[in-house]
């Protein structure tokens, strides 16, 4: 475990501070170059969500997993794996990291891929808690948990136009508000699969219970969203707007978590 972390923390240093030296091994890398500031911001979230899922699987995963460095290794490397991968299917739902961030720079695309990640990273953190039969409970509960969000975004986008916004209007409060619902989603759908495993019957049925609020957070994104465009704000009220929105529903949702994470 201690082997992964040093080689990703090295990777990432490496990535932020020598991408012209990355460049010419790889040149792949040759891209990343005209957008550091947001691929760093990205690598940054990255990092945060690795060490709030490392935190998990330390404390409150099952006890089997968090007393062996062998198993907590491979859960965060498979969680690793996961955010990026999730990254890249956003692509599908109309919010590319290659095109939209990599080669136009659009910081709105930057923000809303983070809310992604940590939204994605609270799916995963609730998947690893609580003790369950092994490797099988916790990808059901990642895939049920994951597949949630994406279809939660496809709805929102849907009945407000947010991915236009976004990756082709480049509107920053847009990125602000779809990184506010990505995250508080996740955090919803994250407890809903949280606690011990004992049957795939019960973790449906918990699911179903505990999600509902999802529903609520679409409402609000999509009426939020179509009052915004419907107003004519200048970019800093527009932004300072976005930022208390998003606040507001990444709070509510990881609050209402904890308190179903705490019964789990």
């Amino acid at each position: 475990m201690i082997l992964f972390v040093f080689v990703s923390f090295v990777a990432v240093v490496l990535f932020v501070q020598y991408p012209s030296g990355l460049a010419v091994l790889f040149p792949p890398f040759a891209a990343f170059r005209t957008c550091r500031r947001l691929t760093r911001s990205l690598l940054i979230t990255l990092g945060v969500c690795l060490a709030a899922n490392l935190a998990v699987l330390l404390t409150i995963s099952s006890a089997d997993v968090r007393t062996d460095s062998d198993e907590i290794a491979f859960y965060l490397a498979i969680t690793a794996a996961w955010l990026v991968l999730s990254v890249f299917g956003f692509e599908y739902l109309g919010i590319s990291f290659r095109d939209d961030v990599v080669s136009r720079r659009n910081p709105a695309a930057a923000v809303a891929i983070c809310g992604l990640m940590a939204g994605e990273s609270l799916c995963l953190a609730g998947s690893h808690t609580g003790n369950g039969p092994g490797q099988e409970a916790v990808l059901i509960c990642a895939v049920l948990s994951t597949v949630s969000l994406f279809v939660s975004w496809t709805v929102f986008n849907s009945f407000s136009g947010i991915v236009d916004r976004v990756s082709v209007e480049r509107d920053l409060g847009a990125g602000i508000r779809s990184a506010g619902f990505l995250g508080g989603g996740g955090a919803i759908l994250g407890a809903s699969v949280a606690g011990d495993w004992t049957s795939l019957e019960t973790t449906l049925r918990d699911f179903v219970r505990f999600c509902w609020p999802i529903l609520f957070l679409i409402v609000a994104a999509v009426v939020v969203e179509r009052a915004a465009a419907n107003r004519r704000l200048n970019q800093g009220a527009a932004n300072g707007l976005s930022l208390t929105y998003a606040g507001i529903a990444f709070s509510a949702s990881l609050i209402y978590a904890v308190r179903v994470w705490s019964r789990a």
